[in-house]
């Protein structure tokens, strides 16, 4: 496995496999019609494309040995929310791992590349959002020293669903 700095040629299959990601995670929890609103904005090619050549957005892109994509991570340097308790702490936005690479490691890689980057601009650490129904990715995160902090609420279409925020520090306060 390998990971690299998504550029221009990636922003279709980040479009694409984030509409799927979104969708397989938020499925049960909202109707299609509010997801496909929601993710027509979110991840079309236009808005991807445009946080890439502004570098609001950092993408990440996992590569097996035969360099088939494998799953994508965004970092983002939004306002930390206050339970957060940083300033220079960077969001790790989203983490999506293919289902057929899915125990093989690739979400750790993604995650530690995303450490390594947020470490090399001085973070203090990483935050993110996880939706509180899935429980699966909260027990990855703790596995990877996050730590839930706090809850809010988050909008997807005329629906609201509560997060959890989590994050990991690396530098002491």
């Amino acid at each position: 496995m390998n990971v690299i700095d998504a550029d221009l040629s990636h922003v279709k299959y980040l479009s694409d496999f984030g509409r799927k990601s979104f969708i397989h995670a938020y499925q049960c929890t909202l109707p299609l019609e509010e997801l496909n609103k929601y993710i027509s904005d979110a991840f079309s090619e236009s808005t991807i494309l445009a946080e890439i050549k502004s570098l609001l957005g950092t993408y990440l892109v996992a590569q097996d040995s035969k360099l088939n994509l494998c799953g994508y991570a965004k970092l983002i340097e939004s306002p930390s929310p206050k339970c957060i308790g940083l300033h220079r702490c960077i969001e790790l936005q989203r983490l999506y791992v293919d289902d057929d690479y899915r125990g093989q490691g690739v979400g750790r890689l993604l995650e530690s590349h995303a450490e390594v980057i947020a470490r090399g601009r001085g973070m203090q650490g990483l935050w993110l959002q996880v939706w509180e129904g899935n429980v699966v990715a909260q027990d990855i995160y703790k596995r990877w020293a996050f730590s839930t902090v706090g809850e809010k609420q988050y909008q997807v279409g005329e629906n609201q669903r509560t997060v959890l925020l989590m994050r990991k520090l690396w530098v002491s306060r």
